[in-house]
């Protein structure tokens, strides 16, 4: 039975009962801390293993790849890449429990592996690998501390700053890759990682699975058919390369899911509340000098939890306290969030080309323009 992505809730989600300290870190790699030695889990659907000549990626969504090439391995055993282990991709909702712990490190790599899939080069796998590099602790709950720039998000706009403190362009360049804006550190010159929504791409692709798994939308077996669906088109070298789906009927449970994704979740009120809030905190921090701005890259996100809450006033620490054990009441303000729906490319048979899901099946072209004219509506 065809249905639209559901309506935006207003209802805060059931939240798990959590003490007030801060909350335990889970079994990943510190920023600090050398490169492991043994196997380490990296997030909520994978775990690094080293071997003799790299690394494995064992990643339940991806399948487990052994990655040797040079410039990988040495990227992988970089702090500034390491550290994105700490990074909750959800922000303080992932940091206090209330959405599953993916981290920003497991979607680079998941990206990176959907590029290596489709046979897309090794730079091509660079740059989808360092493409959230820049992220601060707490992920885009730093764009509700500070003042959005031309790029649209604080770690996209800040992204030459932060690389440029980093040992990033001296290992780039050691391996013959540009370190500059116009080079691998530019993902938006990569068709196969990086599109404008709502066509699919690495970036976009990972995330969205990740999280339609985690949250229900799409089962894992699903998902991993999407993976062993997807292709390069017209092929992984192609000027105009894209990622796209050869079975229009996974394509348009993979958009349901993607959409529902953004109605329950992404846009959930509750959730907006949670990053306005922590973002107001952050602010303040890093206004009053109590938090230093570099410390938004050099600490995961549990020790700049615990170092919000050793720096805090009384008032400060009641409001940590109600975002660890507390789900806010909406207050409108996910009418403010973008609205995000997917429109994967599908392949024709027998046509020799693709076409956007919404042609292939014109019910979801149905589905999607409801979906967004209602989102639109809340606008106003």
């Amino acid at each position: 039975m065809t249905t639209a992505p559901a309506t935006t809730s207003t209802a805060a989600p059931t939240k798990p009962t959590t003490a007030t300290a801060t909350p335990a870190a889970p079994d990943l790699p510190l920023a600090h801390l050398a490169p492991a030695t043994t196997a380490v889990r990296t997030g909520h659907f994978q775990t690094l293993r080293p071997t003799p000549t790299g690394v494995q990626v064992i990643d339940e969504i991806h399948g487990t790849w052994s990655l040797t090439e040079p410039v990988l391995v040495a990227l992988l055993s970089d702090a500034a890449l390491r550290r994105l282990a700490g990074v909750h991709q959800h922000g303080v909702t992932g940091l206090v429990g209330l959405t599953p712990p993916v981290t920003r490190l497991e979607h680079s790599l998941g990206a990176l592996l959907l590029v290596r899939r489709v046979g897309g080069s090794l730079e091509e796998q660079v740059a989808a690998l360092l493409h959230d590099v820049s992220h601060t602790v707490l992920s885009h709950v730093v764009d509700a501390a500070f003042p959005r720039g031309p790029r649209g998000s604080f770690h996209e706009d800040n992204k030459a700053r932060y690389v440029a403190t980093t040992g990033l362009p001296a290992l780039l360049e050691r391996f013959g890759y540009d370190s500059s804006d116009a080079g691998v550190l530019n993902e938006e010159a990569y068709p196969l990682v990086e599109r404008p929504a709502p066509r699919l791409c690495a970036d976009r692709l990972d995330y969205g699975l990740r999280d339609a798994v985690a949250f229900g939308a799409l089962s894992l077996g699903s998902a991993r058919a999407v993976v062993a669906d997807l292709l390069a088109f017209p092929s992984a070298t192609a000027p105009d390369r894209v990622l796209a789906l050869q079975d229009a009927e996974l394509a348009l449970a993979l958009a349901r899911a993607y959409g529902q994704c953004d109605a329950t979740v992404w846009a959930n009120p509750a959730h907006v509340v949670m990053y306005a809030r922590t973002g107001g905190l952050m602010k303040a921090m890093v206004d009053s000098r109590r938090v230093d701005e570099a410390e938004l890259w050099s600490l995961s996100d549990h020790e700049f939890w615990a170092a919000l809450r050793a720096r805090a006033g009384e008032e400060e620490r009641a409001l940590l306290d109600s975002l660890e054990s507390e789900v806010p009441q909406g207050d409108g303000l996910s009418q403010r969030t973008k609205i995000r729906t997917l429109d994967p490319d599908v392949v024709v048979a027998g046509a020799g080309a693709v076409a956007p899901l919404s042609v292939v099946r014109p019910e979801w072209a149905e589905e999607r323009g409801e979906y967004i004219r209602r989102r639109e509506a809340e606008r106003r």
